[in-house]
């Protein structure tokens, strides 16, 4: 049976088309055209040949429906005979061909499980969680080698960000990647890129037009990029100490990272970790054994374990601390003096990169994958975009803490944060991009009172009620 589909393919689309890697990537502007390309790809593959399956995975059920099956309804008088039954219910449509296409929404990951998929698209990516792909759908294209299209448009440099540099590397033959600007698209006029670059901010233009993977406002670790991120490191006895930091968990992951700091010019290289939920503290031991053997370092040669004060409570499954477990069973030195948690903010960035531009923080890309993920993804919490109360600690969101709380915990600990950071910290408004009329508020904290306070001069010492001797408004 021939069925002549309305669709006629741009240059860009047809190179996707006809590639024959298994895995496909496009990173992508607004309406450049993915959208189309991923359901006709995915309708070719159903007519293709018999007793296939293939899901439409979109962010959400209510997406799925009004976008991906949408395309089904648009068309069905053209493929209705090919057509067996349609279940409006299931979003789902069988051909004579006895092929299958489902259409789901990852905000239920439980109806994504199963097996034999021979083609998956996964609509917006990057705004659908790392473990969708990696533990529910990436799992079930295994059994029969099916196919995947993610398609998207950036959304910071969140796992999707990740999975495109790692796509993209020469020494990686499955994948294929494509980068699509709005511009590529031919029926969008100059004329409306240009209204959009005049109603958009600069950062969300890159972002939804260009389809840069930009860093996002509000991100904690803004400096942290590609120049951070070293391939390998060989530990050297004579130059380095070892330190770990380690932030607990159970149901939340435990995070363990292990640096590698010169004795030389304190340049600090994170070059092994640990990111594990539901293990007990022995079953943590006996992995941070087996990676310090790996790593050909001796336990003796591990100066100490800097923790979180929070690591003194009692694990009920042992009646030991996870501190206590570390110098009693584990014989570690551990160290967890409390902080501010701004101050450490600071001596981390301060490694990052500072203001000379110097880097002295390195994180080795195979070996602490979490945690570059995590310092991407570490943003602060800020009640709307036009606010002046942004909150001085970044969002515990559970995704993307637990890795950075672990090294900051090792800076704070290995650290004299006087010789680092500023004694007159000065978080700036992440938001000011949005709204010029804030770009250079500041908040300060008052050298005699300690809390914070706004302010436009960044050399201001003192709040306002500690300037004129009053008090406090409570």
């Amino acid at each position: 049976m021939n069925i002549e589909l309305p669709y006629a393919p741009f240059h860009y689309q047809s190179i996707i088309h006809n590639s024959k890697k298994r895995f496909k990537l496009i990173v992508a502007g607004r309406r450049a055209g993915k959208t189309k390309l991923a359901f006709y790809e995915l309708l070719a593959h159903a007519l293709g040949s018999s007793n296939r399956l293939g899901w439409w995975v979109a962010t959400t059920y209510r997406d799925a429906k009004e976008i991906g099956w949408q395309f089904i309804l648009d068309i069905l008088p053209i493929i209705k005979p090919a057509i067996k039954n349609i279940s409006y219910t299931d979003l789902r449509i069988t051909f004579l061909n006895n092929s299958q296409i489902y259409f789901k929404g990852s905000d239920n990951p439980d109806a994504l499980r199963g097996r034999g998929l021979t083609f998956l698209v996964m609509d917006e990516a990057a705004f659908q969680q790392e473990d969708v792909w990696k533990k529910v759908l990436r799992p079930a294209l295994s059994d029969r080698e099916g196919k995947a299209l993610l398609i998207s448009s950036p959304n910071g440099r969140n796992w999707f960000y990740t999975q495109h540099e790692y796509a993209k590397r020469p020494d990686i033959k499955g994948w294929m990647v494509d980068h699509w600007p709005t511009s590529i698209n031919p029926l969008i006029s100059p004329s409306d890129i240009e209204d959009a670059m005049n109603e958009l901010s600069e950062q969300d233009f890159k972002q939804e037009y260009l389809a840069e993977f930009v860093t996002k406002a509000g991100m904690v670790y803004s400096d942290f990029d590609e120049a951070n991120i070293i391939e390998s490191f060989e530990y050297n006895f004579s130059e380095h100490d070892i330190y770990l930091g380690a932030d607990f968990g159970y149901a939340n992951p435990t995070s363990i990272i292990f640096a590698a700091v010169s004795r030389l010019t304190d340049e600090v290289v994170i070059f092994d970790e640990i990111y594990e939920s539901r293990k007990t503290m022995s079953e943590i031991l006996e992995m941070m054994e087996r990676k310090l053997v790996a790593n050909k370092i001796r336990k003796s040669e591990v100066k100490f374990i800097a923790t979180d004060p929070a690591g003194n409570a009692e694990e009920l499954t042992s009646g030991l601390s996870p501190v206590d477990t570390l110098r009693m069973e584990g014989g570690y030195e551990v160290i967890n003096k409390g902080s501010r948690i701004a101050p450490g903010l600071a001596l981390v960035r301060a490694f990052i990169c500072n203001a000379k531009k110097k880097r002295r923080l390195y994180v080795v890309r195979e070996g602490a994958p979490n945690l570059i993920r995590s310092i991407y993804g570490y943003s602060y919490k800020a009640k709307s975009y036009f606010s002046k109360d942004i909150s001085e600690e970044p969002e515990k969101d559970g995704i993307h803490d637990h890795a950075v709380d672990a090294l900051r915990y090792f800076f704070i600990n290995a650290f004299d944060t006087s010789k680092y950071v500023a004694s007159n910290i000065v978080q700036q408004d992440y938001l000011s991009e949005k709204s010029p009329a804030l770009r250079q508020t500041r908040f300060l904290r008052c050298g005699k009172c300690g809390l914070k306070y706004m302010s436009k001069d960044p050399n201001r010492k003192l709040c306002s009620s500690c300037e004129e001797g009053t008090t406090h408004a409570e």
